[in-house]
């Protein structure tokens, strides 16, 4: 009870700030009226990306395959490096609200239109991953099963989110990452110090957990192929990660924040791998995603256990408001934006009925899912497909010459490609493929074909209608 009162408290804290936050300007909600310094951007930031994905999915990763898990979140760390030195300062100095905008200023809305529903369907699947983590965690503390606590974590961050914005996000980023980092240490700390015999150790957890950067299961061609295409170029070209950005005071404040979170990010991912390994020495044979709940239930004291608990939820939050608001906002002003006449108050307005329904659909894909890894590359492949090549050939503008219809059909094609690959295992795109055809990309592109495919089409159709266009 002591436990539940903790977590109890935490959300309806939660709530509260959100309620408090509800009467504010359009810029408030959208980009936090742009006035953030380094310090709030990178924590904001670093509370973004170590949502599901780096806490339980990192975890995990390391129990199931060892310290190579931690290429999931360090291949994002090391990303936000070339868009710190490269990219935040010029998407700063935009003065946009969302990805597509930048989309919309190089090509038009016809291409930032399809471009923000790609990312509005796309993001569900991110939302999804925290939910399930959340949901994970809930019922893995208390006699809830999990399609309830994926229900009460749903309609705490939704209407966290729908009253406060991006304004109360931020504000509360940092103390949240302050309990996820300080309760991520304190249950390190009792699992390096639990009972556990040096035979049983080593019995338990396979040599290969500790081979890094590759191991048994984790080979080159994920490290160098897989990972920073799929799970790396979010990083670089993400509405989560450009949300931040925008609520920058300035350009400069921007690069700061985001090479600061790389600075924080790197560190981190090696640290939740080895939470991982340890957690496989102690508990093995369970499944690999129940590894930080099994820690936290059977090692932490209660009490302390609850807090713990408030900042690992904290972190899922963080996460998951900030790709649930950037979502929303996206379908409003790109999606919706166009085809109305309505002033911006009126999008306000609507952006918050785009959180409700958003949310919704992203509960619907967990309850469905059930899998963390699983639900962010649903996401991620997706948009990487369909988004990411020409949002980067906009920052190259000049050099590239790339047309609006060649980055519309890159955006079509790509998505759509990447969605088929999806659907069913992509049973729809293979057989178009053909058997032959599966067994030539497989030999090429390697086993993740259908994930790849989708960057391959996107980057030859790009460049081969503008070439065509200009003959």
């Amino acid at each position: 009870m002591i436990d539940l009162t903790i977590i109890c408290v935490y959300f309806l804290v939660m709530l509260f700030v959100g309620w408090k936050s509800r009467h504010q300007s359009a810029e408030s909600y959208w980009v936090a009226d742009r006035k953030y310094s380094t310090g709030r951007i990178t924590m904001s930031l670093v509370a973004t990306i170590f949502g599901a994905s780096s806490t339980m999915g990192i975890i995990g990763l390391g129990y199931s395959r060892g310290l190579t898990g931690a290429w999931w979140a360090l291949i994002g760390g090391l990303a936000l490096i070339p868009c710190g030195f490269f990219l935040a300062s010029r998407i700063r100095a935009l003065n946009v609200y969302t990805l597509p905008d930048i989309l919309k200023k190089a090509y038009g809305e016809r291409v930032s239109v399809p471009a923000g529903i790609m990312i509005s369907v796309s993001w569900c699947g991110v939302i999804a991953a925290q939910l399930i983590a959340g949901g994970r965690l809930i019922s893995g503390f208390f006699p809830i099963d999990m399609d309830a606590a994926l229900v009460f974590v749903a309609v705490v961050f939704t209407l966290y989110t729908f009253w406060g914005g991006q304004l109360s996000v931020i504000r509360t980023d940092s103390w949240q990452l302050a309990i996820f980092i300080g309760g991520l240490f304190v249950s390190l700390g009792f699992l390096m110090f639990s009972q556990v015999s040096a035979n049983a150790f080593w019995g338990n957890v396979p040599q290969g957990h500790w081979h890094f950067p590759v191991s048994e299961n984790f080979g080159w061609y994920q490290a160098l192929v897989f990972y920073p295409l799929i799970v790396g170029l979010p990083y670089l070209v993400g509405p989560d990660i450009y949300s931040r950005i925008l609520c920058a005071r300035e350009g400069q404040t921007a690069k700061k924040a985001v090479l600061g979170a790389a600075i924080v990010v790197i560190p981190l991912s090696f640290l939740l791998a080895f939470f991982g390994v340890l957690a496989r020495a102690k508990f093995p044979g369970i499944p690999a995603e129940s590894a930080l709940p099994q820690t936290l239930n059977m090692l932490i004291p209660v009490g302390l256990k609850g807090l713990i608990v408030a900042g690992f939820l904290g972190a899922i939050m963080s996460s998951a408001d900030t790709c649930l608001i950037s979502a929303s906002t996206i379908l409003t002003l790109n999606v919706i934006g166009p085809v109305s006449n309505a002033k911006q108050e009126q999008h306000h307005n609507i952006t918050k009925w785009m959180v409700l329904l958003l949310g919704a659909v992203a509960w619907y894909i967990a309850s469905q899912q059930k899998g963390i890894i699983s639900s962010l590359l649903l996401g991620y492949t997706v948009f990487v497909g369909g988004v990411v090549c020409p949002t980067l050939a906009t920052f190259f503008q000049k050099g590239l010459k790339i047309t609006p219809n060649s980055a519309l059909w890159a955006v079509i094609v790509g998505g759509g490609t990447a969605i088929l690959g999806k659907i069913q295992g992509g049973v729809v795109l293979k057989n178009i493929l053909t058997v032959k055809g599966q067994a030539f990309l497989e030999l090429i592109l390697g086993s993740h074909y259908l994930s790849i495919l989708p960057i391959i089409l996107s980057v030859l159709i790009m460049f081969g209608v503008s070439r065509m266009g200009k003959q």
